[in-house]
């Protein structure tokens, strides 16, 4: 007899295998599920209806499609799988909450935050984290590209990753042509990085689409609602954005790229160390530090 367990993980498995044959509204509704399995547990059909911007109904039909009753049947189903995220609430953030925090909707969000922090560091542990980090480490050339309010979270790896090892770019994207990812006649040994959030750039849909056609592999940095990148790629860190604020948290993109930046110095090992002291000479030659006294340049 099949465990609770293994009908979770086969429900889970089939929502992967089926992606490409649902429709578009259902795509989002699985990916959602893929993607979101330690926050499920705390979602109903109406509230999953409102994120994804589909119907109620559409969210039940999904469910009785998949072989459960309704969104509530379907959600036990799953419960043996979710690996669950716990809320930190610890000295601090019990005071900072009893004390109202500035405001309710403060210290909900800080929960929200701590709560994907504790997200990205387990999905730090997967196979296909793995994965991209060895992409990361090995590729000759690696591409990162942000967009929109997105851009900042895409310059702080690609900076991060340059101190760590050679042949990281930043695309020009005012170009209008990312010449920098696809103009070159051989592609082997890139790897392109998008970062985005919705709504999606356009062009961000666009580059991912031409680096496929050109087996360029891709990694998308993203949130929870990106359904329409695993046409392109596997490689997908998908992380918790939803906060109680007007804007949309970047907290849990930018621990993504830290633990990323970690963990391709751990691969790269000593070879980092050597491009760290050159890096080092080489800004004491030119710029300096504060309180180190600065070296006289040589002439020719």
């Amino acid at each position: 007899m099949q465990s609770q367990k293994d009908g979770a993980h086969d429900l889970l498995q089939r929502l992967e295998d089926d992606l490409d044959a649902f429709s578009p509204a259902e795509r989002i509704i699985a990916n959602f599920i893929l993607t979101n399995r330690g926050g499920i547990a705390f979602e109903t059909a109406n509230s999953i209806a409102e994120k994804l911007q589909v119907s109620p109904v559409t969210v039940g039909r999904f469910s009785r499609k998949m072989g459960y009753r309704h969104f509530k049947d379907l959600k036990a189903g799953l419960r043996t799988a979710m690996s669950g995220v716990p809320w930190l609430v610890g000295d601090q953030m019990t005071a900072f909450v009893g004390a109202g925090g500035g405001s309710d909707r403060r210290g909900g969000s800080l929960e929200l935050e701590l709560a994907g922090i504790i997200e990205v560091y387990a999905l730090a542990e997967t196979p296909g984290w793995k994965e991209i980090v060895a992409l990361l480490a090995h590729s000759h050339r690696v591409h990162v590209a942000g967009f929109q309010t997105e851009r900042g979270v895409a310059m702080t790896l690609a900076h991060l990753l340059q101190y760590a090892r050679e042949g990281v770019t930043l695309p020009d994207a005012t170009a209008g042509n990312f010449h920098e990812v696809l103009a070159d006649d051989d592609p082997a040994g890139q790897c392109l990085v998008l970062v985005d959030m919705r709504r999606y750039s356009q062009q961000c849909h666009d580059l991912a689409a031409a680096a496929r056609r050109r087996d360029i592999p891709v990694v998308m940095i993203t949130d929870k609602f990106c359904d329409w990148i695993r046409k392109y790629t596997d490689h997908v860190i998908a992380v918790p954005t939803e906060v109680e604020l007007f804007w949309s948290s970047q907290v849990a993109l930018s621990c993504a790229v830290n633990l990323l930046v970690n963990d391709v110095i751990g691969v790269l090992g000593g070879k980092v160390e050597k491009r760290l002291e050159r890096l080092s000479d080489l800004y004491q030659a030119h710029s300096g530090h504060v309180g180190s006294p600065r070296r006289k340049r040589t002439e020719g």
